[in-house]
């Protein structure tokens, strides 16, 4: 695969697995697995997918890496802005901590993140990854940009980085085969000083080499009844659905949908690093044709793509005022949803 090639399976994966995920968000893993029998697909909006804040936060990072060009400084004011601007549009569900740390962007306080172990830096942090594949330094200055903005809890950066660090991985194709258990452990844990998150590295050595990885350590982490928001539970699962269903799109997938709790965001994390592994055509075609947001939808993904690989590519880079649009139908049907689970089965 050729980085254009990588770049828009980064894209497309997160924004397919952000789809596939949001009906469940914040079901238990036991009433999740009854909602969701059968064969995976969309199920948001009459059979087809929109997207949420994971994939919408991804594209402020695809656009502030074009508008800056590799200035970190010019990269975090971008997506400071976008991120005041996505605001307005009110977005519904939208985290508590980046609620408050979007806030006081707005209000111009410094710093602007908040003490918060949420997991909304990790979501956008794939594709930073696969970008500066390459790069270490800049990869880590960029994730460590995008993370203050919003959070200051070195775990959320240490999450973040477990996320860019493995999807720099796949880029440069050392783990287009399944890692070792030990291996894989350590890189995911080691880039971070926090030993809070250090410890989590046998856990994930003995995951990764048991026949369950993402059960076995839902059980350790006590999150069996639905994996949370919480970075030191939601990023190691994402990443051990990754490993376990490693190059089957639809069974990683299918790993973040039966287990509730903050499903859109394990299936963006998940989903992005599953199709990174090869490419597009990993994705099945019912999932790929069911997506259909606005303006955030698979065409623009790809122009993103094509402009990230190549910069002379045309591609919008402005926030689009069609997302002030598109909210009120977006909140329309999570409140139907909201009001569809008061019904059976539970």
């Amino acid at each position: 695969m050729d980085r254009a090639a990588d770049l828009h399976a980064c894209l497309l994966g997160g924004a397919i697995g952000d789809s596939l995920g949001l009906p469940y968000e914040a079901l238990s893993a036991r009433r999740a697995q009854r909602w969701s029998q059968g064969p995976l697909r969309h199920r948001f909006f009459f059979g087809h997918g929109m997207v949420s804040d994971d994939t919408d936060h991804t594209i402020f990072i695809a656009q502030a890496l074009l508008r800056s060009g590799g200035n970190v400084d010019r990269f975090r004011a971008v997506l400071a802005w976008r991120l005041r601007c996505w605001l307005l549009s009110l977005p519904a569900g939208i985290g508590f901590g980046t609620l408050r740390g979007i806030l006081k962007l707005w209000l111009g306080l410094k710093p602007s993140g908040v003490v918060s172990a949420g997991n909304a830096p990790a979501m956008r942090s794939s594709l930073l990854g696969c970008y500066f594949a390459d790069d270490t330094s800049a990869r880590r200055a960029h994730v460590a940009a995008s993370t203050a903005l919003t959070h200051s809890d070195p775990r959320a950066l240490a999450g973040a980085l477990a996320i860019a660090e493995t999807a720099a991985r796949i880029a440069r194709g050392e783990w287009r085969e399944r890692p070792k258990p030990l291996a894989f452990a350590q890189a995911v844990t080691e880039v971070s000083d926090d030993e809070r998150w250090r410890a989590l590295q046998p856990l994930l050595a003995e995951a990764c080499g048991s026949e369950n990885p993402t059960l076995l350590l839902r059980e350790r982490l006590r999150v069996q009844q639905a994996v949370p928001g919480f970075v030191m539970c939601s990023v190691p699962f994402a990443l051990l659905a990754w490993y376990e269903g490693h190059g089957d799109y639809a069974r990683t997938l299918r790993l973040c949908v039966d287990a509730g709790g903050d499903a859109d965001t394990h299936g963006a994390m998940a989903g992005a690093l599953a199709a990174m592994v090869c490419g597009e055509a990993c994705i099945p075609p019912v999932l790929i044709n069911g997506y259909k947001d606005w303006p955030h939808g698979r065409r623009y993904l790809q122009d993103l793509a094509n402009a990230l690989d190549d910069p002379r590519s045309p591609c919008s880079t402005h926030f689009s005022p069609a997302l002030l649009l598109r909210s009120p139908a977006f909140i329309a049907a999570v409140a139907v949803h909201g009001l569809r689970r008061v019904l059976p089965p539970y």
